[in-house]
């Protein structure tokens, strides 16, 4: 079902189809303009001066439609740009309007309209930073309201609060920054920094804050300094690079500071390789040890003494565990082994216990036995034999095989 046409439309068809009149054809632009078809409008504007007669009383009618024509298709941009909150270029199409028509009421109107929207969106705005305590959001935004608004109902007062509220976070940041001076003088660093820093809270732009709190961090940074070297002076080095660490916080600048704290790293971390490589000492697992140490060694300024104690160390533990084996071999009576072992425990020493004394006797007992068992094996007198094999039988029992020779004469 087709639609109905339009008296625009209907009317457009009329001037179409026969000759249309002067009258006529300015009806046709003013129906153009009311039903919002400005390009049609205009374009029929001007085939209509062009059709009406200059002298025509009905010229003058033309050019205040053709007027009508170019305010109502600014004034649809400018609402066009208003409903989309492109309130900025709205308000500039309007500025431009109100210049061309400086006494046309609608122009004022809707140019009040989008400023009032743009007031009570700064409001709004004001509102929240207010809610959030960013004060000095809060009065630009409140002067950005009454900018687009002067008379608005609630802005100046908001603004009067905010204004308010900063000469009195003024006077407390004035109080808390003479609070951290005096404890600054009387070396209460802690007190000092922590009245400074509600000063900034409440004066985020004071320029001497901030510098006075530069200047309480490097004070309690030397503090830290100066209780790392008592660390390091302890061989705490993980203390130490704790310390530094925080002094590296509060002053960020130090280059000093800064080395320190990588020296202290370093020395923690070889600290840590030390301590772990005795651990591996006392699970008898020396090549891993060695290995930490020696990547200790070439990594440590401040504790080369310690790397040479545990390599020490080592060394003890190793021939500590070959004299315990020799011990345990000369009591099982394996002398030869013993004495071999001894040997390894005095290699490159004078002495390590009584390793020396020890080794000397089981070689005088192998010599003695081997002396006495081949004089009883040339013995023939059974008497005189056993005598022999009972001497060894006091120091070495189980040399050779005395025990069944002595058993054999006995039984004789």
């Amino acid at each position: 079902m087709s639609r109905p046409l339009t008296l625009a439309a209907l009317l457009l068809s009329a001037c179409a189809s026969s000759n249309s009149t002067p009258e006529q054809l300015l009806l046709e632009v003013q129906t153009l303009t009311r039903s919002g078809d400005y390009q049609a409008a205009a374009k029929a504007a001007e085939a209509a001066k062009a059709q009406i007669p200059a002298d025509s009383p009905l010229q003058e009618e033309l050019a205040r439609a053709a007027v009508e024509v170019s305010l109502a298709s600014g004034l649809e941009v400018a609402r066009t740009l208003s409903f989309a909150d492109r309130d900025d270029e709205a308000l500039a199409l309007l500025a431009e309007l109100e210049e061309s028509f400086p006494d046309e009421p609608m122009v004022e109107a809707w140019r009040r309209r989008v400023q009032r929207k743009q007031a009570d969106y700064w409001f709004e705005v004001a509102r929240s930073a207010m809610a959030s305590s960013q004060f000095e959001a809060a009065r630009l935004a409140y002067e950005r309201a009454i900018s687009f608004e002067p008379d608005h109902a609630l802005a100046p007062a908001g603004l009067a609060r905010v204004e308010l509220l900063e000469e009195y976070r003024a006077g407390l940041a004035e109080d808390y920054y003479f609070n951290g001076v005096r404890d600054l003088t009387e070396q209460r660093l802690d007190e000092s920094e922590n009245s400074f820093e509600k000063s900034r809270r409440y004066d985020e732009e004071s320029s001497r804050t901030r510098r006075r709190i530069v200047e309480v961090r490097r004070e309690k940074a030397q503090g830290r300094v100066a209780y790392a070297e008592q660390l390091v002076a302890d061989r705490r080095y993980a203390a130490a690079r704790a310390e530094y660490a925080e002094a590296s916080r509060l002053d960020p600048e130090s280059e000093e500071i800064a080395e320190a704290l990588g020296a202290m790293r370093v020395e923690a971390e070889v600290a840590a390789l030390l301590s772990e490589a005795e651990s591996f000492v006392l699970r008898s697992e020396f090549e891993e040890a060695e290995l930490l140490i020696a990547e200790a060694a070439e990594r440590t300024v401040l504790q080369a003494d310690l790397v040479e104690v545990a390599r020490e160390g080592i060394s003890s533990t190793r021939v500590g565990l070959l004299y315990q084996r020799a011990l345990d071999l000369e009591h099982d009576f394996l002398f030869a082994e013993a004495i071999e072992l001894y040997g390894e425990v005095l290699s490159g020493r004078d002495f390590y216990e009584d390793a020396r004394a020890r080794k000397e006797a089981l070689a005088t007992y192998v010599v003695e036995a081997a002396r006495l068992y081949a004089e009883a094996q040339a013995a023939t007198d059974p008497a005189t034999k056993l005598a022999k094999l009972r001497q060894i039988e006091t120091f070495w029992p189980e040399y050779e095989d005395i025990l069944e020779l002595i058993s054999e004469l006995e039984g004789e």
